[in-house]
């Protein structure tokens, strides 16, 4: 705020750092695998309760992102992540924020994300099926080969955008914002404070003091889930794996019932596998046909994808 002091004129833009900007798309980044590190851990404590939001999770993001920042562009002109760091959006022509530009980020905030993740989704999979050596379609198989390359294009615009944007060559620093022909700059200073007398008085509306009050909510939201994501990275939550084992559970009726035997074909098992959301050994290609279909353990029920299968390796093996 120093920045923006009695000395300097209203006229004058201000332009932000490189580092605010990119604080403010990390945390937009952070966002989505810090919410599911939550809801995974509910999940693993609840499975019959919260089981469905792993297996839905994408489309509950989509929606929860849509609603919050549907809510910040229309009223801050700017993402959650942008108002966070006291940031919003205008044109580079005319430096307003029409109904227009921000439909077009809404799109590129909620939808395009949820779109690319879905495609992502679909191109491990395909690629899982090369590497497992089944028949995948020849336009299938060309889209796997350029994804890391299309990655890497876009890595470098980023980077170059970063560069020009640092040297004063460029008032965009993204290439997303460069399409929507958008930029970022401070937001103008707004006071919505208010007391309970004002409330009480009727000087102040509902609307505004629930609009601060989830304003500060989610700022609040949005600094916790930071916290999520630093001690995921540096804490090291690996470490929990240092504290005492827990008692196996008691064995249920379904545990003497597949003794021995793969649930799926009831035959002996051919290349044990098992689950390690459940506990329950399959066949290998048993599992890996299910999990493709349902994604959850066929006893069970729990969520569960390939990346939770665990190779046993029996007595009697060669």
């Amino acid at each position: 705020m120093a920045a923006r002091g009695a000395h300097i004129t209203p006229t004058v833009e201000i332009k932000p750092s490189l580092f605010e900007v990119l604080a403010a798309d990390s945390l937009n980044n952070t966002f989505y695998p810090a919410i599911k590190r939550v809801v995974d851990f509910l999940a693993t404590v609840k499975p019959t309760v919260f089981g469905g939001l792993v297996r839905y999770y994408d489309e509950l993001y989509m929606l929860f992102n849509g609603l919050v920042q549907g809510y910040y562009l229309q009223r801050h002109g700017g993402s959650l992540a942008e108002v966070f760091y006291g940031l919003t959006r205008q044109s580079v022509r005319n430096k307003t924020f029409t109904r227009r530009d921000r439909n077009w980020s809404f799109v590129v905030l909620v939808v395009v994300p949820y779109a690319l993740r879905i495609l992502e989704t679909r191109i491990n999979r395909w690629k899982d099926d090369c590497e497992n050596g089944k028949t995948v379609a020849a336009e299938k198989q060309l889209v796997v080969r350029l994804m890391p390359y299309v990655k890497a294009v876009h890595e470098s615009l980023k980077l170059v955008h970063y560069v020009m944007y640092l040297a004063g060559a460029s008032e965009v620093h993204s290439p997303s914002l460069r399409v929507l022909r958008l930029a970022l700059t401070y937001q103008a200073e707004e006071e919505e404070s208010w007391s309970f007398a004002d409330v009480f008085q009727g000087k102040t509306r509902v609307a505004v003091m629930l609009s601060t009050a989830l304003l500060r909510w989610l700022e609040l939201s949005a600094f916790f889930l930071q916290f999520i994501e630093w001690w995921q990275t540096e804490a090291n939550i690996g470490d929990l794996s240092k504290l005492p084992t827990p008692e196996a559970p008691d064995l249920d009726v379904n545990a003497a019932k597949y003794s021995n035997v793969c649930p799926i074909c009831l035959q002996k098992y051919i290349i044990p596998t098992a689950v390690s959301v459940s506990g329950y050994v399959y066949c290998y290609r048993c599992i890996v046909t299910h999990l493709q279909k349902e994604s959850r353990c066929p006893v069970t029920k729990y969520p569960a994808t390939i990346n939770d299968l665990i190779r046993l390796y029996m007595d009697d093996d060669d």
